[in-house]
Order: structure tokens, then C-alpha cells, then sequence
């Protein structure tokens, strides 16, 4: 009888550290998919004319220009990119990214999820 209860007892401890470990990997699958969600959603910004915008790493960043004219360079890139309404730009570098309204602007900033 003892014999048969920690056999019971063994199977319900290793079956709920079973589940415990499921349920963290859920948690941890959901935080990552609600945390490149909001990389994905797009983040419109409004750059006045000579300010310059400034993204730390933007590897994968695709920027849209929907108002105005930008300018947008790279550190360490030899590129110079001029966006004008309708036109858009990937970063395929992770350096910072400068981006300087040439006249009143305003951009669109979609991050891939792939970057993260």
C-alpha cells in the first residue's frame, strides 16, 4: 500500500512539474508574441524641419516617408537616403540610424519581428 502511494505520489509531483514547465513556456511564448506585436505596430512620428530623429539600432526597420522629405543615414554606411512622400527605406545594417526632416515631416517606423 505505501508502495502504490508514492508510486501515485511520484507520478501527480512529476506530472505537475510537467505542467509547471509547460505553463512557463507558454507564458514565455505569449510575452514574446505580445512583445514583437508592438515591434510590428507601426510608430508615426513628426520630425520639424532640420530636427533629427535618432534610432539607437534599427536593423530590419523599414521607414516610410508619408509627409514631407527626409534624409536618412547610417553609421559606418557610405549611403545617403533621400525619402519623399510614398517612398520607403529598409535598414539592412544594425547601426544607428539618423533621420533629418529636410522640410516639416512625418515618417512611419514598422520594426520586423524578425530583429528581434
Amino acid at each position: 500500500m505505501t508502495l502504490a502511494l508514492t508510486t501515485a505520489a511520484a507520478t501527480a509531483f512529476h506530472d505537475n512539474r510537467s505542467f509547471g514547465k509547460w505553463l512557463r513556456a507558454k507564458a514565455a511564448c505569449t510575452m514574446r508574441q505580445t512583445r514583437q506585436a508592438a515591434c510590428m505596430r507601426p510608430s508615426v512620428r513628426e520630425i520639424a524641419t532640420d530636427r533629427i530623429l535618432e534610432i539607437k539600432q534599427g536593423a530590419g526597420m523599414k521607414l516610410e516617408c508619408l509627409e514631407g522629405s527626409v534624409w536618412v543615414t547610417l553609421d559606418g554606411d557610405l549611403r545617403d537616403v533621400i525619402l519623399e512622400p510614398g517612398q520607403a527605406f529598409t535598414v539592412d545594417r544594425d547601426q544607428r540610424i539618423l533621420i533629418q526632416a529636410l522640410d516639416s515631416a512625418r515618417v512611419r517606423l514598422v520594426q520586423s519581428p524578425h530583429a528581434l
